[in-house]
């Protein structure tokens, strides 16, 4: 499963600092076109982890890097091969990368199913995205497709027929060739109504079934002209016919004896409740394309399961994962900073600045509503969000201020257009007077005998310092406001519902950024939609119109650049911030990338490391012996900007 799988994937932003601390732990990388939010439920206490740390501090803690135990089982033997001459190399993969040793990572809780289709979340996902490949995915640095399962394509003269050539190479594990008629199976089983595969119908709902020219030729043809067409119907993996045309989908779990991926189920590979390992493929045909010269290097993956993060974090400390993402302000300035591991250079703490594509954060106000359908009480809503303050007191500054729904389609991801609403509570008071709203004996703003009354929804087990700031805020200009606690079942289906004033909302980004689902007055009033604020906007439709049949990225990325300009205007949210880099700590015995992670790092460091890292075996003896004698190692950047 290629970049379709990971766009699905990546859909619910990675929570930066407030919104994290609004999530009950984690809210994931997933939001597809039904999404639903992922958290991460607590797990039971390790106190008695903790209290041995000292002790494994002093015998030197982590992983032993020699011979079995840094391989994680036999040492992977490939298959001899001839890399093709022809074609092109990933530029972010280093010549520099040799196979071998292994990797442990924290994907989340458990799944109920490792069969991402039936069961979407972050550790399935992350597991098939490494044995199913999809026909094409995004290079790596351009804007522009590159085959997996695919060689070429052609598109017809109106965008709505794709015509995709296997190649001829391709074989599942067991030695049979990958053919058309798989990924014409692919299709049969997701758009199966017995199967519980409804999320993934939904974009494949757009397209006839695909037809089978010959065994390596596939057409694939759409109802109606849009560029998405091309990157769904790229999206289509190969299922192994052979293995499941006999079985009921839904029942397949935890048994993928066929795969097309490098990766494959270890024999050891399933450990319930605990840890997925994947072993990588010595024969996977993939090998012969340049395009995949050193990547997928490490020969065991270990997916370790944990529900808690903070708990997370105490394991990598022990060596129990090898790399950590950060996502809270107060843990990496601050925590990470006292952690022995870190300041002897063991673990490596970096900041990552990258072009990862970066999206939004901020409160929805329900436009359905009449109060909030007045653009003036939008604005003065922004101007009492004091986000200098909230920056500085209690996220340490890591965080850039917004101005943009889209901030990555800028230099810096500030629009140079838009300048950044300012905190200002006598402007919200004169835009709110002019609006009708007026001040009582009581301080209460007031209109037509009603008060102006705003609730802020939120679940329980959150952190509040920031909403009780901004309603602090409100209720010093006159606004009667409140936080209203409920379950994160009822917050998700109130939302569902449009039964809400405001809500925090926290959304991530792809380089295939698709307008329509968010802000056209289509999806206005869909139950659980992604358009939270309800737009409704002429200007909007028009220029959403107009993306649909460009083909163009560049293009259709200087069209959303005019949408933006009108959100900007009609201020559906009031904007917080965004981390600028990716945060990450990670074991210092591993070769990366010239930067470390990709350009866009759209599946997040985790991914990247999965695909671009390596172990490095004069680094891990080096770790050793600074853990043996309790050294320090050179320290290496404290920041990697890429292209620098």
């Amino acid at each position: 499963m290629g970049q379709e799988g990971r766009r699905v994937a990546q859909g619910m932003g990675k929570v930066l600092d407030a919104a994290s601390a609004n999530a009950p732990n984690e809210i994931a990388r997933l939001k597809g076109p039904d999404w639903r939010l992922i958290s991460l439920p607590r797990m039971t206490s390790i106190k008695k982890l903790a209290r041995l740390l000292p002790i494994l501090l002093l015998a030197g803690c982590g992983k032993t890097t020699d011979n079995q135990s840094a391989q994680g089982g036999p040492k992977v033997q490939d298959s001899p091969v001839q890399v093709e001459t022809t074609g092109e190399a990933d530029p972010i993969a280093s010549p520099d990368a040799v196979p071998g040793g292994t990797f442990t990572s924290w994907p989340g809780s458990y799944p109920k199913s490792l069969n991402m289709w039936l069961d979407y979340n972050t550790f399935s996902a992350s597991v098939s995205s490494l044995m199913f490949e999809d026909l094409v995915n995004l290079h790596s640095t351009d804007n522009r497709p590159v085959g997996d399962l695919a060689e070429s394509w052609e598109i017809s003269p109106d965008k709505k027929t794709y015509t995709f050539h296997l190649n001829p190479a391709a074989k599942w594990s067991d030695g049979t060739p990958v053919t058309a008629a798989d990924v014409q199976f692919y299709y049969d089983v997701i758009m199966d109504k017995k199967n519980l595969t409804s999320l993934f119908r939904v974009d494949l709902s757009r397209f006839s079934r695909p037809e089978v020219i010959d065994d390596h030729t596939l057409k694939v043809t759409a109802t109606q002209a849009h560029w998405n067409n091309f990157w769904v119907a790229g999206g289509l993996c190969a299922f192994p016919r052979q293995v499941w045309a006999n079985k009921d989908f839904n029942t397949i779990n935890f048994e993928f004896p066929v795969v097309d991926g490098p990766y494959m189920l270890a024999p050891d590979g399933i450990k319930t409740n605990q840890s997925i390992k994947l072993q990588r493929r010595g024969d996977w045909w993939g090998r012969i394309k340049k395009y995949n010269e050193h990547k997928f290097n490490f020969d065991y993956l270990t997916f370790k399961s944990m529900e808690d993060r903070t708990k997370a974090l105490e394991v990598l400390k022990t060596g129990g994962f090898d790399e950590y993402g950060i996502y809270t302000a107060k843990i990496w300035a601050q925590d990470t900073l006292v952690i022995p591991q870190v300041q002897k250079n063991w673990i490596v703490r970096q900041n990552i600045y990258n072009s990862e594509p970066k999206a939004f954060q901020g409160f929805a106000l329900n436009m359905r509503k009449p109060l909030f359908q007045d653009p003036r009480v939008r604005q003065a809503l922004a101007c009492l969000l004091d986000r200098e303050l909230m920056n500085e007191k209690l996220m340490f500054n890591q965080y850039f201020l917004l101005n943009s729904y889209y901030p990555d389609l800028y230099p810096n991801d500030i629009n140079p257009a838009a300048p950044p609403t300012k905190y200002d509570p006598d402007k919200a008071r004169a835009l709110l007077k002019d609006a009708g709203w007026q001040v009582g004996s009581d301080g209460v703003l007031a209109k037509d005998g009603q008060p102006l009354d705003i609730t802020i929804l939120h679940y329980e087990g959150s952190d509040l310092r920031h909403l009780n700031i901004y309603i602090e805020d409100m209720k010093a200009v006159g606004i009667r406001s409140h936080i209203e606690l409920v379950t994160q079942a009822t917050w998700s289906k109130r939302i569902d519902n449009h039964e809400f004033d405001i809500v925090w909302a926290a959304w991530s980004a792809g380089r295939l950024r698709d307008p329509e689902p968010m802000w056209s007055s289509k999806t206005a009033d869909d139950i659980a939609g992604q358009n939270w604020a309800g737009v409704k906007d002429p200007q909007i439709d028009a220029l959403i119109d107009q993306q649909k049949t460009e083909m163009d990225l560049d293009k259709r990325n200087d069209i959303d650049r005019k949408i933006d300009a009108r959100l900007m205007d009609i201020n559906p949210y009031v904007l917080m911030w965004q981390s600028p880099s990716e945060r990450i700590l990670y074991w210092n015995r591993f070769g990366t990338p010239k930067y470390v992670l990709s350009k866009y790092a759209e599946g997040g460091p985790e991914s990247d490391a999965l695909a671009y890292w390596w172990y490095d075996a004069a680094k891990a003896k080096a770790l050793d012996d600074a853990m043996k004698n309790n050294t320090s190692l050179p320290a290496l950047p404290a920041e990697v900007h890429y292209g620098q």
